[in-house]
């Protein structure tokens, strides 16, 4: 039964996780494909395309819509996190746009910046196909490896798969809910 619900519902699970933010979801899309639930191919494809999909969706969000949206944020953090990205993007331009998909929980709000920000479109789609690789080669592979390090420790892997996949799906939303617990602190 489990084995069926990946099958037909794991890539479009790595598709939508990996648009809207995405580490934990790749990671699991590696362990997966490790289990042979998946096909590591289809991971690393999905992931990538999601990826570079979700980057360009909220970059030209920002880009049409950021700064009337600013603009209109009684919050002050709202546009002091905006002015910071601008002035780090004027000062680190090439480090920023490689470096901030690896900052967990801030992806969405950096590209919304960058988007408010002066730099030019084909730039950032140039570097974000490159970061986006990158990046998918390195979360799926890192769950794939973690799936054979596990499996390593402790034998046959297929004999404790369910025990691993609600350990992921436990992991993973402990992660999501204290990114959302840290966020609400932040802004209050």
């Amino acid at each position: 039964m489990l084995e069926v619900i990946i099958a037909q519902y794991g890539l479009v699970a790595v598709f939508v996780g990996t648009f809207l933010e995405g580490e934990i979801v790749v990671i699991a899309g590696g362990l997966l494909a490790r289990l042979e639930f998946l096909s590591l191919t289809w991971v690393l494809i999905v992931a990538f395309v999601a990826t570079f999909a979700g980057d360009q969706f909220f970059f030209y969000l920002g880009r049409k819509k950021g700064t009337a949206f600013l603009e209109k944020r009684h919050r002050r953090h709202w546009r002091a996190r905006a002015e910071k990205v601008h002035d780090l993007i004027h000062n680190h331009q090439n480090k920023i746009l490689f470096g901030y998909r690896f900052l967990y929980g801030l992806r969405i709000p950096t590209l919304f910046a960058i988007g408010t920000s002066e730099l030019p479109t084909k730039k950032f789609v140039l570097l974000n196909l490159i970061n986006s690789a990158v990046w998918s080669v390195i979360f799926v592979l890192g769950g794939y490896f973690f799936g054979e390090f596990f499996a390593l420790l402790v034998g046959n892997i297929k004999n404790y798969e369910k025990e691993v996949l609600i350990g992921v799906v436990v992991v993973a939303l402990i992660v999501w809910l204290w990114s959302i617990v840290r966020n609400r602190e932040e802004y209050n």
